[in-house]
């Protein structure tokens, strides 16, 4: 299953008259908190070992991560806890991701497709799944301890 595509943006992206980076931002992000917080699934994580490096490094940013990684974020890619999280906040239809990322990062800007492609909004978007992040561990925490 895949969870994002950059390929499903291309026509909304061009469409704006924006650079196609931009279609790889939103799920850049995700991607690149996925990565600051050990949550890729080890073979995947393996296998892209290079262009990982160098976004740990700060030499690539998160989109363009996931633009050399062809843009899709699938459940293959995410490790088991990663991938429990992701369904529950990052899915489109039912979580919250693009809710927080309007808020923190959209704001007053056009839509979804202008957030610039800049550290500092890397940052903003880390702070905030990173949050959702430590309530979500905690409501399983509770779940675990009251036995349901």
């Amino acid at each position: 299953m895949s969870y994002d595509k950059a390929k499903y943006h291309f026509e909304s992206v061009q469409k704006e008259g924006l650079d196609m980076i931009q279609a790889y931002v939103h799920s850049g992000f995700y991607l690149g908190w996925l990565i600051d917080n050990d949550l890729l699934d080890e073979e995947f994580a393996d296998d892209c070992d290079e262009d990982i490096t160098l976004f740990k490094r700060r030499e690539i940013t998160a989109p363009r991560l996931f633009q050399r990684l062809d843009g899709v974020l699938s459940e293959q890619d995410i490790s088991e806890q990663g991938n429990a999280f992701t369904q529950s906040y990052f899915d489109f239809d039912t979580g919250s991701y693009l809710e927080d990322y309007q808020t923190y990062l959209v704001k007053a800007l056009p839509g979804v497709f202008h957030v610039k492609d800049s550290w500092e909004n890397y940052h903003i978007a880390a702070e905030f799944i990173s949050e959702r992040y430590r309530r979500w561990l905690s409501r399983q925490a509770n779940v675990i301890s009251s036995g349901v």
